[in-house]
């Protein structure tokens, strides 16, 4: 059995609405007014209830600025109910107290606020409005003492690419759960903004994982994540293969890391169009016209994705299978989904690499101890897991190799935190 072969959508990004009190220049959806025919509470509960069919395991309700959803708490709920993990992507400016408490009560499980400067005039100027910065620190402050968890997002620009790093250890200094970078896909209201270039791309990468390798212990929680830049798994499993990084913050940067696009992820807009990510725009269906199981299982683009039929450098990489390239950059680069990436500077080694996925096996003995994982938890640390296997050549994922992985975060307690895969076997 490979984990990563399980066709199903673990995670689904719901745009619940279009509207939005923000006017940020990158953002993809060009959120401003609400959309003509959103989707209606009826409408969103019965998708969520499509979603628990199919086993999806998290869904991120965001917008927009989903606060500005009158049935959001509704949705929240239900979905939570139906055996869904629940997070809420805002830019914060609308959370409180009040709204933090009823998030908590309707069963959300954590909360993304977005933050783009430790600078409060560079952030308000960014998202256009002046007062956000204080609003969002606000919204971070008011969700920790509800008991929700916080995940601190920044969208990775020229304007503060330097200041990353620094964002990194603010997050952790203000006790979030995590810290993620967004690096820039040039769609939506964004197509015109300028990228940082791949070299810098690719050394904030290494900074990231310095940061990450930094907090892997057991007593320290704080997780990093470099979304939109699925060659981090690259430099992880570079690293992870020269002995220069343990094997627990590589397991902990490898799960989740790489390009779901279509293959464990699916974006549903606010008026029921599927796509297989925010910044692909590729039709594959909507929900108000057939069945979102039909949708996820429907010959092309989608099986091509998950086959990784790639073209270019890609289609050459011998790290194709953690990796697989950004497809949204690919396509906006060169009109090509299945193109190269172009912000990737690696030259594969292995050119005539034959495309599919590489077979990683598990045994009996070591699904019986992934099982113990909890469902929402679990496609995430076997994917970690796998990732990790790839990278030093193992075959086989059996109990002892779970051991191993997980003895990692007990050897490196001094280096500080833990995360969802210490509970492995």
């Amino acid at each position: 059995m490979n984990a990563l072969a399980e066709s199903r959508p673990q995670v689904v990004s719901w745009n619940v609405t279009q509207a939005c009190n923000l006017r940020c220049p990158h953002c993809y959806l060009g959120a401003a007014k609400r959309a003509a025919r959103e989707l209606s509470t009826k409408e969103g509960l019965s998708l969520i209830d499509e979603l628990a069919a199919l086993g999806t395991e998290l869904l991120i309700l965001t917008g927009g600025e989903p606060l500005l959803r009158r049935d959001l708490l509704t949705l929240a709920r239900h979905a939570s109910g139906s055996g869904l993990m629940v997070v809420v992507g805002t830019n914060g400016t609308l959370l409180d107290a009040h709204a933090a408490r009823a998030l908590k009560e309707s069963w959300v499980r954590g909360v993304g606020i977005s933050l783009d400067s430790l600078d409060p005039e560079k952030h308000d100027a960014f998202r256009g409005q002046k007062g956000a910065w204080n609003k969002a620190l606000r919204a971070i402050e008011v969700c920790l003492a509800e008991g929700l968890e916080v995940a601190l997002q920044t969208s990775v620009l020229p304007m503060n690419h330097e200041e990353v790093p620094r964002l990194a250890a603010f997050a952790r200094e203000k006790g979030v759960r995590a810290f993620n970078a967004y690096f820039l896909v040039c769609t939506g209201r964004g197509e015109k903004l300028t990228d940082i270039t791949p070299q810098q791309h690719e050394a904030l990468l290494e900074e990231l994982i310095a940061v990450q390798a930094r907090h892997s212990g057991e007593e320290d929680r704080f997780m990093v994540r470099a979304k939109c830049a699925p060659h981090v798994k690259r430099l992880v499993c570079e690293r992870l293969r020269r002995g220069d990084i343990s094997p627990v913050a590589a397991v902990m940067l490898l799960a989740g890391a790489g390009c779901p696009a279509g293959r464990s992820y699916l974006r549903i807009g606010p008026e029921g169009d599927v796509t297989p990510c925010p910044y692909l725009p590729v039709a594959l269906g909507n929900v108000r016209r057939q069945p979102l199981r039909e949708i996820w299982q429907q010959p092309e683009p989608l099986q091509k994705l998950r086959r990784l039929e790639l073209r270019g450098r890609c289609g050459a990489c011998e790290f194709r299978e953690p990796c697989g390239g950004c497809r949204a950059r690919a396509l906006a680069a060169s009109g090509d989904l299945f193109g190269e990436d172009p912000w990737c500077t690696h030259q594969p080694a292995a050119r005539d690499a034959a495309p599919g996925r590489s077979a990683i096996a598990w045994t009996e003995e070591a699904l019986a101890r992934i099982a113990k994982v909890p469902p929402f938890l679990r496609s995430r640390v076997m994917q970690g897991v796998e990732a990790y296997a790839g990278a030093r050549g193992i075959a086989s994922i059996t109990p002892e190799l779970l051991i191993e992985v997980r003895a990692a975060f007990t050897r490196s307690r001094a280096a500080g935190r833990t995360d969802e895969s210490s509970k492995v076997g």
